[in-house]
């Protein structure tokens, strides 16, 4: 006894196995491009995490540096100091602030990461130029008051013979 249907299942296992090989292939496909996105995905995240690691450890050290220009701002503004020992920090306050911009701004590509210290910088430029004024007005005040000493001296004493004379 023979099926009747042989060729109707020969034809629907045909039809199976065709179609079973294609929905396996597109599945392999969907995959293989899964996989070639997830590794585009994280050679993209590496990079972006070695950039920002980059960015962060220069922030860092951009951090130290202006603290060590606070330190130093607060030291000039804090002590007492002859002029020549006020010029001489004030140079080199400048010499690293100047440093420190050259070093911002060769970093063009990334200048967004590094705006605030720009203006943290120029803020220290405005600083040193308004501690340098007070410090010349400082010293034309005392210059005036040891000639107001001078003239009130040379004054008692002229006062004096004045009324020694009589």
């Amino acid at each position: 006894m023979e099926a009747m249907n042989i060729e109707e299942r020969k034809s629907a296992k045909w039809k199976f196995s065709i179609i079973f090989a294609v929905t396996l292939l597109i599945i392999a496909l969907c995959g293989s491009i899964s996989i070639v996105t997830a590794q585009k995905a994280i050679a993209l995240l590496e990079n972006k995490k070695s950039e920002y690691d980059e960015v962060f450890k220069k922030q860092a050290e951009l951090n130290f540096q202006i603290e060590e220009l606070f330190r130093e701002l607060n030291s000039l503004k804090s002590k007492k100091r002859n002029a020549s020992e006020h010029k001489h920090l004030q140079n080199l306050i400048t010499k690293k602030r100047q440093l420190m911009e050259n070093e911002i701004s060769s970093f063009a590509s990334n200048g967004q990461n590094y705006e605030v210290y720009k203006v943290m910088l120029d803020q220290i430029k405005e600083i040193q130029i308004t501690m340098d004024n007070l410090d010349r007005e400082a010293k034309k005040r005392e210059s005036n008051i040891e000639q107001l000493e001078k003239c009130r001296n040379k004054y008692q004493e002229l006062t004096k013979e004045k009324l020694q004379k009589p």
